[in-house]
């Protein structure tokens, strides 16, 4: 028996805030570690404010949004590694022979609402494992009771990543910089700024481990006082494309990594912490994980004792953020 190890970064969270809850549920665990492993880095071309998120098992925290007039709700992963918004289309393509996400989901029906506008243009994302194709259109869309007027969004017609087929979300918000956008559309963050919805241009997210009760959330216009301790540590952006910046250290044990400081992305859309082959395996090889090639990641023995396990800590802004074992191992 074995236990998968991951090194993953939970985000600080954050007048009335815009709060999205996030949740945590529960599927086919073995399915899931494989999809996620098959994922990889993926290539990218008036309300309260505070959105719950769903923490599922720790490798994607997703939470609720609407589209059109009336509401249709979608279930949504809040991605700062990218900068589209996109969910399922009732165009959704039927293929027996090939398996297609957007079938098994949430879909669209621009039919059904009365402020949708039509674009029309096409548009192709390719990501690790899969591609997802479709096209745009215009509505309204509203993030825990915030609106965005005339918001343009992609229509997914066909989606052969295997993460999607068998995901528990339906789709991607992102919140990365315009420039990041596949298809030159603004963002549904950005048109909050411009829309002037926002009390201040900024958003956080408070995730956590539990599956049950509080499992996390986004804030958007501000930050929760009350999800943190302490001061905020400040590391500025180094390239407005993703929210890439200077990662100065990497150390486990007696390993120290990127003594010269390198580059690095936070990203609330990817469930695993990636890096050059050698580090990876130099970090792995200090936790005493090895790997399992069946589910293409590192995994340690069920026994083993965490409390002997080192910390791994990234060093961001001149100050030291550790991991602990309870966090970078599931169970």
């Amino acid at each position: 028996a074995k236990i998968l190890v991951l090194l993953v970064i939970a985000a600080l969270a954050s007048s009335e805030l815009i709060r999205i809850p996030l949740k945590k549920v529960p599927d086919n665990r073995q399915k899931r570690l494989r999809n996620v492993a098959a994922k990889g880095l993926r290539s990218r071309f008036g309300g309260n404010g505070v959105v719950p998120l769903v923490n599922e098992y720790d490798l994607d925290y997703y939470g609720e949004i609407s589209i059109g007039t009336p509401p249709q709700t979608f279930k949504v992963i809040f991605d700062t590694g990218s900068a589209d918004l996109w969910v399922p289309s009732a165009q959704c393509e039927n293929n027996t022979r090939t398996p297609n996400g957007c079938q098994n989901h949430t879909k669209y029906d621009a039919d059904k609402s009365s402020t949708y506008q039509e674009n029309g243009h096409s548009f192709y994302i390719q990501y690790g494992s899969g591609s997802l194709s479709g096209f745009l259109s215009e509505d309204s869309v509203n993030v825990a009771g915030v609106a965005v007027e005339k918001q343009t969004f992609a229509e997914a017609t066909y989606e052969t990543a295997p993460a999607f087929v068998d995901s528990t979300f339906d789709g991607i918000l992102g919140l990365g910089y315009p420039e990041l956008s596949s298809q030159s559309v603004t963002p549904v963050f950005t048109n909050m700024i411009n829309q002037g919805v926002l009390d201040a241009p900024v958003f956080s997210f408070y995730l956590s481990q539990t599956a049950n009760g509080d499992q996390g959330e986004l804030v958007i216009g501000g930050s929760d006082p009350s999800k943190y301790r302490g001061d905020f540590t400040y590391t500025e952006v180094s390239k407005k494309l993703y929210w890439q910046t200077k990662l100065q250290g990497v150390s486990v044990g007696k390993q120290s990594l990127c003594r010269n400081g390198c580059r690095s992305v936070i990203d609330t859309g990817t469930s695993l912490i990636y890096g050059p082959n050698d580090d990876v395996e130099a970090i792995n090889d200090a936790i005493g994980a090895f790997y399992d090639y069946d589910l293409g990641i590192y995994t340690i023995e069920c026994d083993a004792d965490l409390t002997k396990l080192p910390n791994v800590t990234f060093t961001f802004g001149g100050k030291k953020f550790d991991i602990s074992p309870s966090a970078y191992v599931i169970r």
